[in-house]
């Protein structure tokens, strides 16, 4: 509960099933079956099932529900000639008393292995802690592991071991305390990063942390607690932990502060959101206590040593010679860059129309650290040592508002909660003459953003049969994900969460389908398009409309007849239609 998921905090526990789907699933409380849910991704088949006291026990991932269920959503999946179905069925339908069989467990939605997701809601839907209520099935004597910490500047003059930006540090162990080996040089404002996890007696599984509190110098200044959230919260988890780090697969480090944006109901308690203030010269610890759902604790120490941030140091962390290295860190930019004499070279910054002479923040005698501070304005190039970088920051995109963008290759939508924070947006627009097709970068992937955006694209080269061109993601130019293709005269409309690279692509190659078994006890396919993905699909017999159930991890689909035992007979006709109107029939007489 509360573990974070990259897109989403996970809203109740999994339940193992030993890698196996049909173990029967049983109601943890009398009540009714107060809604319905079948979907080819999400929860897949979900049953949610409401009690007297208001709460609501949900049961997803499921294989298949129990007879009377089964046979009420199979008639509506006719009814409504849909495989995905959201019931909501009239509480005198289906009682059910504690103990009763609802279904069996399953690996369907999106789900990446068999078992059971079990949630509790409160009566206004908000998924509440099942751990909270004392099963007692469940074994934990295991304390949080602490893997290790990291430590961000947060202010133009906060400097970690003399330098500005983030710097990560592994936790060892000594009887039953976590600690970091050696004092830590810092002075300014200081943010707090913990890269931990949780583990349960049997499982190898490697679980979040609900309860986390703070001290600094044994003051108190952040407490979480991670009991209940709304779904709309759920969705803003990328300011709980440091996104650039975990896109870049460092693993997934909470901030044990409270970050611009960051509207979470986690903390209980909060003094200066969490931030280390230091100006001075002494040794101060900060404790960070974490624990489970079962009491069990463990303890960090983190000894930092207050200092006053030196100019020359012996070396620059992570430069390559010769290169102008940049990083944008909240509303700072860092720039590296060579320091070929024993005396720090000048910069010399461009933007604002104006010329900006820089002189380091810090040097060593191999590469020197400027900094930028981005309110100032968007810088255009930077020259030191007669090496120079251009820079492709195009606008700054405010937080809290509704703002549009405007340019001759694509315009920006901000709504009023798009962002966590200002935007500090780079852009690049190319065509690539061998592969006939344009990229745009906008931003990049490692930034989050807390609310879609509207981009519409406005294309520079011919695309004359628009229908089958799409706007895909990607990282690497050889796998696309894709947005969207709504054009509206020769423009591109699609709305997105995520920023980085997209290209505009055409896909002109139907779906393919693939028989299993064609008989007249079952129908069976694979379906699959490599590029936009599959739309919608449709099957009918003798004209009429035939149940398929959908499996899009495995790319199958399969047959089911409204009523048991019906014989497949007759001409069978399958559409599949991929997410650009390619369009694939499959045909044949089933005797």
């Amino acid at each position: 509960m509360g573990e974070v998921r990259g897109s989403h905090f996970h809203a109740g526990m999994d339940i193992k099933t030993s890698g196996i789907s049909g173990l029967p699933v049983y109601a943890t409380q009398s009540g009714h079956v107060s809604r319905i849910k079948v979907s080819s991704g999400g929860y897949g088949h979900a049953l949610y099932i409401q009690h007297s006291n208001g709460e609501t026990s949900v049961y997803a991932h499921l294989l298949k529900f129990k007879t009377k269920i089964a046979d009420y959503v199979r008639h509506q999946q006719y009814d409504k000639q849909s495989f995905n179905l959201d019931l909501f069925p009239d509480e005198s339908m289906f009682p059910v008393q504690r103990g009763d069989l609802i279904a069996l467990s399953g690996n369907t939605g999106s789900s990446q292995g068999p078992h059971l997701h079990f949630e509790l809601r409160d009566p206004n839907q908000k998924p509440i802690n099942p751990l909270n209520k004392g099963f007692n099935e469940i074994v934990d004597d295991i304390p949080p592991f602490v893997q290790g910490i990291a430590l961000k500047t947060m202010s133009i003059n906060a400097r970690i071991t003399n330098q500005f930006g983030r710097f990560e540090y592994k936790a060892n162990k000594r009887d039953s305390i976590f600690y970091i080996d050696d004092p830590i040089r810092v002075n300014g404002e200081i943010g707090v990063q913990i890269k931990a996890y949780d583990k349960l007696n049997g499982a190898s599984n490697r679980n979040g942390i609900p309860y986390i509190s703070v001290f600094f110098d044994d003051k108190k200044i952040l407490e979480v607690q991670i009991d209940s959230f709304s779904f709309s919260e759920s969705r803003h988890v990328a300011n709980y932990y440091d996104y650039q780090a975990r896109k870049e697969r460092r693993g997934t480090y909470l901030k044990l502060y409270i970050d611009d944006g960051n509207y979470l109901p986690f903390y209980r308690f909060n003094f200066n959101s969490g931030l280390l203030n230091i100006d001075d010269n002494n040794l101060h610890e900060v404790k960070i206590i974490l624990k489970d759902a079962y009491g069990n604790s463990s303890t960090l120490l983190i000894p930092l040593q207050g200092a006053i941030p030196e100019t020359r140091i012996a070396k620059i962390e992570t430069y390559s010679p010769n290169e102008i290295e940049t990083s944008l860190i909240e509303n700072l930019l860092a720039i590296k860059g060579p320091c070929i004499s024993s005396t720090p070279n000048h910069a010399f910054l461009y933007g604002n129309r104006m010329v900006y002479e820089l002189m380091p923040s810090y040097y060593s005698t191999e590469a020197a650290v400027y900094l930028w501070d981005m309110k100032l304005g968007l810088p255009d190039s930077i020259s030191i040592c007669d090496v120079s970088k251009k820079f492709q920051y195009e606008v700054m995109l405010p937080s809290g508002l509704e703002f549009n963008f405007y340019n001759k290759v694509f315009d920006i939508k901000l709504y009023r909660r798009s962002l966590y924070d200002t935007l500090y947006l780079e852009m690049e627009h190319t065509i690539l003459p061998d592969r006939e097709i344009e990229t745009y970068k906008i931003g990049n992937n490692k930034t989050p953003l807390a609310n879609p955006i509207l981009i519409t694209f406005k294309p520079q080269l011919d695309y004359s049969s628009s229908e089958k061109y799409a706007v895909f993601s990607t990282e690497d130019f050889n796998n696309f994900g894709f947005v969207g293709n709504n054009w509206e005269n020769d423009e591109i409309k699609i709305r997105t969460k995520s920023l980085g690279y997209f290209v505009i692509l055409a896909d002109t190659l139907a779906p393919t389908i693939k028989p299993k078994q064609v008989n007249h006890k079952k129908i069976s396919f694979r379906i699959k398009d490599d590029l936009s993905g599959i739309k919608k699909y449709n099957a009918y017999l003798n004209k009429e409309w035939l149940l398929m159930h959908y499996d899009p991890k495995q790319n199958y689909i399969w047959s089911e007849t409204i009523e048991p035992n019906i014989p497949l007979k007759g001409e069978f006709k399958l559409v599949v239609e991929d997410n650009v109107g390619n369009i694939s029939n499959y045909e044949t007489e089933i005797k």
